[in-house]
């Protein structure tokens, strides 16, 4: 018979899902809890499936779409059997939020899947990517600014010395710009103007939070800001993948706008859900350090996904 001590570590042991369903893709992650009670990454998966590309445009999740996803979600639940997975927590950000149809949505993955989907709002979506973050940078000694850029939002938060000052959502994120820049008739050369005409919200957040501080970095989560750093080795012929400058990633979107979207899925080898969106996160990734008045980018690799993995895990050991 285990003791008390077994007990604990074989809960500690446990593995646990989280699902990240965004605007531009849908991810899961497994990850379990070591013996100290931290949490390891086992396996990644992604499903290219573009909820926002229907919900910016038509206001609603097409039926097309909704198969897609539905066929996605069977995947990840196949996956989250055969790794016998207790512990699991779906999270919907901008495009669910948004979606005329969500509860439908929501009613299909249920019964299609048995995974439960939570929306929330971009304030809690900023607070578990800080929990991210906080776990693998040392927030204490400095201000930073998080800047988390999505399918469909772009959230920043403002860290004072290891604690969330404040949290903001702003509705720019990429594929809502492609969405925009359709609707318009622009073309990929206005994407810088258009940044710059959106961010008349985001930089009021940030003069008001920041009026009596310094910000020392900035550090970007998700998707866009992973490309970008290992852009920045492959095309400017850099050490890390890790930081970069500001004038880095106005290079960068310099570079790739003179390259048409199939040349930098053949050349760069990027996702086609990818190569689209890449001058657009770069373009904001710019505008907001230009605001925030600082010259440093951190690039941790985490997102939404490993802030979700992290509050499970508190939970979990605190039981």
């Amino acid at each position: 018979m285990a003791n008390g001590q077994d007990c604990v570590l074989i809960a500690l042991m446990e593995r646990l899902a989280a699902v990240d369903i965004g605007s531009n893709a849908i991810r899961l992650v497994i990850g379990q809890i070591d013996d100290h009670g931290d949490i390891s990454v086992l396996k990644k998966f992604r499903e290219p499936v573009r909820l926002g590309e229907d919900v910016f445009s038509k206001g609603e999740i097409t039926e097309k779409t909704r198969e897609k996803a539905l066929a996605a979600f069977v995947r990840f639940r196949n996956r989250i059997k055969e790794g016998s997975i207790k512990h699991v927590r779906a999270v919907a950000t901008s495009a669910l939020r948004e979606a005329k149809n969500r509860d439908e949505f929501i009613k299909d993955v249920l019964k299609a899947s048995g995974i439960a989907i939570d929306v929330i709002d971009g304030v809690e979506e900023g607070r578990l990517v800080y929990a991210a973050v906080s776990h693998r940078v040392n927030l204490n000694d400095k201000v930073a600014l998080l800047i988390d850029i999505g399918g469909g939002s772009v959230e920043l938060t403002v860290v004072d010395h290891g604690e969330r000052k404040a949290t903001q959502s702003f509705k720019m994120g990429t594929v809502r710009l492609l969405q925009l820049m359709q609707s318009r008739g622009l073309k990929e050369s206005n994407v810088r103007l258009l940044v710059d005409e959106l961010m008349a919200p985001a930089r009021e957040f940030i003069a008001k939070q920041t009026a009596k501080l310094h910000i020392d970095m900035a550090i970007g989560t998700g998707g866009n800001f992973e490309t970008l750093g290992k852009l920045r080795v492959a095309l400017l012929h850099k050490n890390s993948i890790f930081s970069m400058t500001t004038d880095e990633v106005s290079q960068l979107a310099a570079h790739l706008e003179t390259m048409t979207v199939k040349e930098r899925i053949q050349f760069l080898r990027l996702r086609p859900d990818r190569a689209d969106v890449v001058i657009p996160a770069a373009h904001l990734t710019r505008a907001v350090m230009e605001t925030a008045q600082t010259d440093l980018l951190a690039i941790p690799y985490v997102g939404l996904r490993d802030g979700i993995l992290t509050e499970m895990g508190t939970k979990i050991t605190n039981a």
